[in-house]
């Protein structure tokens, strides 16, 4: 008779451990779910940022594609015009002499603005490649602080 009776309750115990091994099974399945989804949240949201900053960047550039080419061909018309009026000026010249301190005068000027147009430039490329790298550098730090963050769990 002793087994007659502990037979239910070893089958209701057996139930009981079964039923809190499933639920806690169940429980961190879920958990696990759970911040599989978070994560996979995060990763989509870091690479639409990524995307973004890539965007960005390539507008930058093209601006400042824009900005440059612009700017040298203004400079290659408004050399051309100069060199129009130098060469119209050392036609109407009456000596050797004038003729020689004209071109030197065009030499000088020419050169001076060439060196200057050169140094303008490229102090705008430098803003232009600054630009141009300033989100995929933030992406770069972004991602050093998530594997920063990432090795300290």
């Amino acid at each position: 008779m002793a087994t007659a009776k502990s037979a239910p309750r070893a089958a209701k115990s057996a139930t009981e451990a079964f039923e809190q091994v499933t639920s806690a099974s169940t429980e961190a399945v879920r958990e696990n779910i759970d911040r599989s989804i978070a994560a996979l949240s995060e990763a989509q949201a870091f690479g639409k940022q990524n995307f973004e900053a890539w965007m960005a960047s390539a507008a930058a550039a093209q601006k400042g594609f824009e900005t440059i080419s612009a700017r040298t061909v203004a400079f290659q018309k408004d050399a051309m015009e100069k060199h129009v009026a130098a060469a119209k000026a050392l036609m109407t010249s009456k000596s050797v002499q004038e003729f020689v301190e004209k071109q030197n005068d065009y030499a000088k000027r020419t050169f001076e603005a060439y060196v200057a147009e050169v140094t303008s430039v490229s102090d705008l490329v430098q803003g232009v490649a600054k630009d141009t790298f300033a989100p995929i550098n933030d992406r770069v730090n972004a991602a050093a602080q998530l594997i920063q963050a990432g090795a300290a769990r």
